[in-house]
Formats: structure tokens, C-alpha cells, sequence
């Protein structure tokens, strides 16, 4: 390899020589300075954000329509896992003529519910039917109050009501995969629309 070096340079003069080293230090030089000059500017480093922070992690939202006797019914959105009392303070409040016993204040909501708080009254037919469970309103752990309707046949019955659009009879539990002759007779008096 030495001798292939020796031929090479005895090829070029002393002149060619030096002109290509003096060529091969400046391109060098070069280098250097523009990589140098690289190497002082500031880093910029990424990251990713802390989600060790509380702030930055917010809970999904749900929305419930309050209903009945609050101060300012509505649609309020609420973060998911609250409870009947939020919703409740949301809406204003109860009224001078709410019946407080009439909700679970310690209730976690679900999204899509809605939360109908009733009046006291004396008149006994009222007071029967705020203790009827509404098939259209009720929530699906509401629905689990009736005899015989566990956690998946209430699903089961909301997913019908919100598929078909509510229910128009209370026949329409017919309908719905699990409810027979036998169940639908158990709760037919205990329900409304």
C-alpha cells in the first residue's frame, strides 16, 4: 500500500501537492467552524407533559337532565362519577314544595339520566305515583328496584328504550329479551311511563 502511496505522490509536483493540501485544510477548517458553530446553539428538548399533575386529568363528562322540583331544571354536564347531591346544587337547589325523600342524594349518576325530583303532596294518588319507576326515566340502577330485574335485564331495558325511542306502553317490556308473561305481570302495577 506505501508503494501505491509513493506512486501516487511521485505523479502529482511539489506544487499540485500543496495546492491540494492547502485545498483539503480548508474544506476542513470548514467543516470545523460550521459544525462548532452548530454545537453552541441552545438544545431544545421535547417533553412530554406531567400526568402526575391532578389538574391536567379530567374525568369524562356525563349529562343529566334535572327535572321536577329544583330551581332551574335543565341539562347540566357534570363530571362522571358525581352524585345526585351535584346535580341537585347545579340545578339551584330544592324547591319549598320538594319531596327531598324522593331522591338518593348519595346516587352516583349515569350519563343520559334523568333525575326528577317530586313534589309533596298530600293527595295519595300523587304521592302512588312518585313511587311508581318511570320506564322512560329511570335510570338502569333505578330499574334494578323492581322484583326480579337484575343489573343486565335493566340494561337490557334501557338499551330497548333507547334504541325504539322510549317506551309508548308499558306492554312494550314485552319486548324487551328476558321479560316473560310471569315478570311482566310481577311488575306491570309497579311501573309508569
Amino acid at each position: 500500500m506505501f508503494q501505491w502511496i509513493k506512486e501516487l505522490l511521485a505523479e502529482f509536483s511539489p506544487r499540485a501537492l500543496k495546492a491540494s493540501i492547502t485545498v483539503i485544510a480548508v474544506v476542513g477548517f470548514g467543516v470545523y467552524v460550521f459544525s462548532s458553530s452548530f454545537s453552541n446553539q441552545p438544545k431544545v428538548t421535547l417533553s412530554k407533559p406531567s400526568s402526575s399533575s391532578s389538574q391536567d386529568v379530567k374525568s369524562p363528562s356525563i349529562y343529566i337532565h334535572v327535572a321536577g322540583a329544583v330551581r332551574k331544571p335543565g341539562i347540566y354536564q357534570l363530571d362522571s362519577g358525581s352524585r345526585v347531591f351535584d346535580a341537585v346544587l347545579l340545578a339551584g337547589g330544592f324547591t319549598n314544595k320538594a319531596n327531598q325523600t324522593s331522591v338518593n342524594m348519595a346516587r352516583i349518576l349515569n350519563d343520559g339520566e334523568q333525575l326528577l325530583v317530586s313534589s309533596g303532596s298530600s293527595n295519595a294518588q300523587v304521592q302512588q305515583e312518585s313511587s311508581l319507576i318511570s320506564l322512560n326515566q329511570a335510570s338502569s340502577s333505578q330499574l334494578e328496584d323492581l322484583p326480579g330485574v337484575g343489573p343486565a335485564l335493566a340494561g337490557r331495558m334501557v338499551d330497548w328504550r333507547t334504541a325504539n325511542g322510549g317506551f309508548k306502553s308499558k306492554e312494550d317490556l314485552l319486548n324487551v329479551a328476558g321479560i316473560g308473561d310471569k315478570l311482566f305481570a310481577a311488575v306491570k302495577d309497579l311501573v309508569t311511563l
